[in-house]
């Protein structure tokens, strides 16, 4: 049987504590790496002790003196294609011979290329295409080819 000592216990809501978001807390860091720039009056030595280049910190402050804090979030941007990257057309024709020929290898699609084309290409450029198109292995070539012929 349970004693009364009197006493009642205070119950208050409990609130858990807001986390920042990923992009939040990166804009965050920033922000500090700039505030101890600003703190030791050197870039510097700033860049020294957070491990982020000189370079970094002045474009982080020359796009919050134009955008504001928020104009450091990260920016994505879609359809980017890297400079070294194959020509376009090159790549379509890799990846239109792969789905006509899907049981071809990497080295016989580039000599094959090389040979009705005349478009020059290493087993490895089309290794690469294969990658980024997710076509490197025959079933998913087969597959890339019955959603072509089906469309």
């Amino acid at each position: 049987m349970p004693i009364d000592t009197g006493r009642k216990l205070q119950v208050t809501e409990v609130t858990e504590p807001e986390k920042l978001s990923s992009e939040d807390n990166e804009i965050q860091k920033k922000l500090e790496v700039l505030a101890l720039a600003e703190k030791l009056g050197n870039v510097s030595e700033a860049s020294r002790l957070s491990g982020i280049s000189r370079d970094t910190i002045y474009r982080h402050r020359k796009l919050i003196k134009q955008g504001g804090i928020h104009s450091l979030k990260r920016k994505e941007t879609s359809g980017l294609r890297h400079k070294n990257c194959v020509d376009i057309d090159i790549e379509r024709t890799v990846i239109e011979h792969s789905i006509q020929y899907p049981h071809l290898g990497q080295q016989k699609i580039a000599k094959e290329i090389r040979s009705k084309y005349g478009l020059e290409i290493s087993p490895n450029g089309v290794r690469s295409i294969w990658l980024r198109q997710s076509m490197n292995t025959i079933e998913q070539r087969m597959v890339k080819a019955s959603v072509t012929v089906s469309a």
